[in-house]
């Protein structure tokens, strides 16, 4: 097997986390053989698995739980599309999880997958390490007799994707406050917005629209009681993730339709911007040709030219020029084209 993708990890590491309504154990892995799923029916094993780039561990993790290869492939290619397969022994499902850089403002996209296996085993996989995941383990840490202790492994499953899904929508958050800045820029003076900046906006809501639209696929198909994994009682979680979901596409792609109007408000402004400097310069010269061609009719070297031994041909001249600047000019306020 070959990884396909960006090393966002020094390290291979496997963390195993153990816990019923009652107790809770969690540990890092050192060994894949160790990290064995709990032969307690009610106790869920959650293991999750931080770095891509060593498929050689990857392929001894499938064989430890049984895993597909054709599975672990599509783990191992991080260009993979979005998509959920179910089956009675197993839901896999593969997401793109998209954080931004608070200080740069920068999105990143790595791909998540997770494997729901029988017996309340739960196998999540991720690039890199990230803090998205925090609140569920917190979650899971102090919440003694709460529903994420009384439930079994699809709700971890449904915890997990939804903190996926509620974390596009701070990226959405995000996206919208960079909109809102740049449209109250424009509206105080155009110049001061880049097209490097609004072009780099459009990209950025194109790329997280891109990696969030499959998601309506999945959670869709969630709902759907198709697999035994899920229990009847967690439907009702995956219903309102489907519900976050379609919330999520409607609004990227209302950012989408906001940066594409920001765009062209630039681009109307920048050619009324232009326009008003080309008709400034057509004034200009409209009023300086008629002077210029008055110029060079006296300009001619004639002998018999009856202006030039007159004493008032200077100043007559001079006269005309300035009549016919000050007719011009009026003429084109009066017009209101100046």
């Amino acid at each position: 097997m070959v990884h396909h993708g960006a090393k966002r990890s020094e390290h291979f590491t496997l963390h195993l986390t153990l816990y019923d309504e009652a107790n809770f154990t969690t540990a890092q892995v050192d060994a894949v053989p160790d990290a064995k799923p709990c032969v307690e029916p009610k106790t869920v094993a959650w293991l999750h698995l931080t770095g891509l780039h060593e498929p050689e561990r990857l392929s001894e993790l499938g064989e430890h739980f049984g895993i597909s290869p054709l599975l672990l492939e599509d783990i191992l290619s991080t260009s993979s599309r979005p998509k959920i397969e179910k089956r009675d022994d197993e839901i896999f499902v593969i997401s793109r999880l998209v954080t931004v850089d608070p200080v740069e403002r920068e999105i990143d996209v790595q791909q998540f997958s997770l494997l729901l296996l029988p017996n309340n085993v739960l196998i999540s996989f991720l690039e890199g390490p990230t803090e998205v995941f925090a609140p569920v383990m917190e979650r899971i840490r102090t919440g003694g007799g709460g529903r994420i202790r009384r439930f079994g492994a699809d709700y971890l499953a449904w915890a997990l994707l939804d903190a996926v899904v509620d974390h596009y929508l701070h990226v959405i958050d995000r996206l919208d406050e960079a909109i809102v800045e740049l449209d109250e820029r424009l509206q105080q003076d155009a110049t001061s917005v880049s097209v490097s900046e609004l072009y780099g906006l459009k990209h950025d809501i194109g790329q997280l629209f891109r990696a969030i639209r499959p998601i309506r696929e999945i959670t869709s198909s969630l709902v759907r009681p198709t697999s035994r994994l899920i229990e009847k009682r967690t439907r009702p979680f995956f219903d309102d993730l489907n519900d976050h979901a379609l919330q999520v596409i409607e609004s990227t792609e209302d950012l989408r339709e906001r940066s594409t109007a920001l765009r062209d408000f630039f681009l109307s402004a920048a050619s009324h911007r232009m326009n008003e400097i080309v008709k400034v310069l057509t004034c200009f010269s409209s009023i300086f040709l008629p002077l210029t061609f008055i110029a060079g009719i006296y300009g001619m070297n004639f002998k018999h030219m009856p202006e030039l031994s007159s004493p008032w041909g200077y100043p007559a001249i001079w006269g005309g020029f300035i009549v016919c600047a000050i007719g011009m000019n009026w003429f084109f306020r009066a017009r209101r084209w100046f």
